[in-house]
């Protein structure tokens, strides 16, 4: 982690992403952030309130790229295309930003209990695009209305799933003689998955 041309700031909430990611929110302790910067506590301190704070910002951040991302791609006036785009989005910024998708999952099974109010809002930006795709593919007799929110929990829990399991699906391959088919490519994922959801959604 190369981290000497970065802001103190900057430093911190790369390495906290990493703790984040690895420990969870619980097992997240400032002095251990601290002392792989190479800084003291007390700095933490002046660039954030508390750990609650730290872990706020890099969701808030995550999640409003993500639907920055979202909304810039799925602006077509065809509603597939924009479903398309839509878990095509979601799943490459997982993939680029693995330590994000492994604390996304973490709160999916915790039960968001430690996401920040602010993280909720940015998240929601996304669950409205979705919802909006769903009407619109709706009123143009494409798709029959379905809940977004577990339109959104299908694509969410799938790419989460596919991100934070990659030494499992390696395992388990390499017992079943590298069987590449329980070891899919993202991009057989993505399209598998928007695919099936199409599929279901269809008038």
């Amino acid at each position: 982690m190369d981290l000497d041309k970065l802001s103190t700031k900057e430093k911190i909430l790369k390495v906290a992403n990493e703790y984040f990611s690895k420990y969870g929110y619980e097992l997240t302790y400032l002095d251990d952030i601290a002392k792989e910067c190479s800084i003291t506590k007390p700095a933490i301190y002046y660039h954030f309130r508390d750990k609650a704070s730290l872990y706020e910002e890099i969701l808030v951040r995550h999640l409003s790229k993500l639907a920055d991302l979202i909304e810039q791609n799925c602006n077509s006036d065809e509603p597939i295309t924009n479903l398309q785009s839509y878990i095509f989005t979601f799943g490459h910024y997982l993939v680029e930003a693995p330590s994000f998708a492994a604390i996304f999952a973490r709160e999916i099974a915790n039960d968001a209990k430690t996401m920040p109010q602010d993280a909720i809002k940015e998240l929601s930006r996304t669950l409205q695009k979705i919802k909006t795709i769903l009407k619109d593919g709706n009123a143009k007799k494409i798709f029959e209305y379905k809940n977004p929110f577990m339109i959104q929990m299908m694509i969410v829990t799938t790419l989460c799933a596919y991100i934070t399991t990659n030494n499992l699906r390696k395992r388990v391959a390499s017992v079943l003689q590298k069987d590449n088919e329980l070891n899919p490519y993202l991009p057989d994922v993505i399209e598998n998955l928007s695919h099936n959801i199409i599929k279901a959604l269809k008038c």
